[in-house]
């Protein structure tokens, strides 16, 4: 449903466009070099005003969503992402009793960003310097450290952000907690409590729940990136193109350790890799998908600990088209069993399809779950080191994007792997 807000906000959309299609081509027209640079920051202005009138879409759609409080389930829902799964933010509380927010999918850990600029013009300044006193303000405001640069954190928040809706595990349901300190204590329940009823005068049950502490410890993620100086220099859309960078390669890299990895790389262990989730195996040296009965057997194994129906499935692209060529006896597609149907099935190049099972070596896995249950820390500053050296030969500049995040899953038993798809033969 659209909103009387909502139309206004199309309809300014359409007039920022048309105002950055004109700056644009009064920047191809032009001939006076010295109206370059006046065009360009007329571009990027008009640029920014888009971004803040997506956000302003994008909070205006959840708000209606939030207050009808069900997803959108337009189409079969297989392989549709959903709509916001929670209305409110959960809030804890420290050992000092200071409030932690706890972020669903949908909710943004920044509030607007009134630095004026965007990352990737954050990025531009630290190389060819500031061009507007909105730039010369950030770059201020960020701290010049042994390692690099700390972005200030409106513009960290909004990155992050950006980051978070091209992750995977975060879109399929994962919470966000944003970390304050290097490490996070939270609680964990390994076994549920149980309860019956008594004759009066009877003895109570005992009831062993069992919980154990989790700790979320901020590790470093690291990114390159490199950018030529012409790009640096020369190009009006800048921003969008380093922030699109910047974002691909660090989403990736959290899906990765959030999904399928197993530590020993120092990062965080991931979904897949976690002792005491549930499995659901395609046979000694795996098997190809011929139906959609693994998924519905690890649906089963969720119900079977209570964790509810799963909010996602997550697998490697190839696993997501063997399964969209799925056929019955007559050659026509196979149809999505009902239990299915409202279950967003995603895709993720992070998954490995080099996993061994048996005399397998190209088998693959399927996660899926109540991902609500995986909880992502993420420390609010994004640190940046420009390598201005390491790639000069090929005119390049590099930069080393890093962050510091980890993982833990709050009810192991929320989640269940399919191992062993192979490919068809």
């Amino acid at each position: 449903m659209k909103t009387a807000r909502l139309i206004e906000l199309e309809r300014d959309r359409l007039g920022l466009i048309d105002e950055a299609r004109a700056a644009l081509r009064a920047i191809e027209d032009n001939t006076d070099a010295k109206r370059d640079a006046g065009l360009a920051r007329a571009h990027e202005a008009a640029m920014r005003k888009l971004d803040e009138n997506q956000l302003d879409q994008d909070e205006e759609r959840s708000n209606v969503s939030n207050a009808d409080n069900r997803p959108d389930q337009s189409g079969d829902g297989f392989g549709q992402d959903f709509g916001p799964l929670y209305t409110a933010p959960s809030v804890w509380s420290d050992v000092n009793g200071n409030p932690v927010t706890v972020l669903e999918r949908n909710q943004p850990m920044a509030t607007r960003n009134n630095s004026g600029i965007g990352f990737g013009e954050y990025v531009r300044a630290l190389v060819n310097g500031p061009r507007t006193e909105a730039e010369r303000r950030a770059l201020s405001e960020g701290t010049a450290t042994e390692g690099g640069y700390t972005v200030p954190t409106p513009v960290s928040a909004e990155f992050i952000d950006k980051l978070r809706a091209a992750t995977c595990a975060i879109r399929a349901g994962a919470r966000t907690v944003p970390m304050t300190s290097a490490t996070l204590s939270m609680a964990r329940l390994d076994t549920d409590p149980t309860v019956s009823w008594r004759l009066e005068n009877a003895l109570i049950d005992d009831s062993d729940p069992v919980f154990s502490q989790l700790l979320l410890e901020a590790k470093a993620c690291a990114g390159i990136v490199k950018v030529s100086r012409e790009l640096l220099s020369d190009s009006v859309n800048v921003n969008e193109i380093l922030t699109n960078a910047f974002v691909r390669v660090m989403a990736l890299e959290l899906d990765r350790v959030a999904l399928w990895n197993d530590g020993t790389d120092d990062g965080p262990i991931g979904v897949a890799a976690t002792s005491g989730i549930n499995e659901v195996s395609m046979g000694t040296n795996g098997a190809a998908l011929t139906n959609y009965n693994p998924l519905i057997d690890a649906r089963y194994e969720l119900q079977l600990d209570n964790a509810g129906d799963p909010t996602a499935f997550i697998m490697h692209p190839r696993t997501d088209r063997d399964m969209a060529k799925l056929v019955n006896g007559n050659d026509d597609p196979l149809p999505v069993p009902e239990v299915l149907r409202n279950v967003p099935r995603m895709s993720t190049t992070s998954a490995s399809i080099a996993e061994t099972q048996g005399s397998a070596t190209t088998a693959s896995s399927i996660l899926t779950g109540n991902f609500r249950e995986l909880f992502i820390g993420i420390r609010d500053q994004v640190s940046i080191t420009v390598l201005k050296e390491r790639y000069a030969d090929f005119g390049q500049i590099g930069f080393l994007v890093w962050m510091r995040a980890d993982v833990q899953l709050a009810h192991k038993a929320s989640f269940c792997r399919v191992k062993g798809v192979i490919p068809p033969a």
